[in-house]
């Protein structure tokens, strides 16, 4: 099952799953949908949304650089609740929203890969693709799960380093080495990342 990126180390020296983040707003009334362990971007607005493509080399936008990963939302519902969510449903009667966002420069993640990536692949880099195999649905997640389905494109592996993520390690568990699918350690390339890049903050 896909699940986007999930923060697992804050960077060399760092507590695994330490759940290290940033609240950031999200503009009232925002319609798209976002879900944990998509990309994000800060826009020039101040607010974030989901990112629909793979972050890459550019300008922070939804095509462009990445403030990090979502790792859950809050906001208050046209009933005037506050929900906690690992899924922001989009609507125009959503107020007083904030993404928690894993945007340490360092953060570690661990992602689901859609083919058989090696150990010979690591130091490659790689942007993500959805499960679905659809290119318009980067960035969409479950409903149910409140997930992302975004997983690491694995024919897309290259030495170029202006792409979403740098191939760190591959957990050995006795299966997951060895899977057609395997989950991978990643971190965001400091290109595409904004709080590195100097068209960043």
């Amino acid at each position: 099952m896909s699940y986007g990126l999930r923060p697992i180390l804050g960077g060399p020296g760092g507590a695994y799953n330490s759940g290290g983040f940033t609240e950031y707003p999200i503009v009232d009334g925002e319609t798209d949908d976002m879900f944990t362990g998509s990309f994000l971007v800060q826009e020039a607005s101040g607010y974030v949304t989901v990112q629909a493509t793979s972050p890459v080399v550019g300008s922070p936008t939804v095509t462009g650089m990445t403030i990090g990963v979502a790792v859950g939302f809050r906001y208050i519902d046209a009933n005037g609740d506050i929900k906690f969510s690992q899924h922001y449903p989009g609507g125009a009667l959503l107020t007083d929203a904030y993404a928690f966002v894993a945007d340490n420069p360092e953060q570690r993640f661990v992602v689901k890969s859609d083919g058989a990536t090696v150990q010979a692949s690591m130091g490659l880099n790689a942007p993500v693709v959805s499960s679905s195999g659809t290119a318009a649905d980067i960035g969409q997640g479950s409903t149910a799960t409140g997930l992302s389905t975004n997983v690491l494109d694995f024919s897309a592996q290259a030495a170029t380093t202006g792409i979403a993520l740098r191939l760190l390690s591959i957990p050995h568990d006795g299966t997951n080495e060895t899977s057609s699918t395997p989950n991978v350690i990643v971190k965001i390339n400091p290109a595409v990342h904004q709080l590195i890049e100097p068209l960043g903050l």
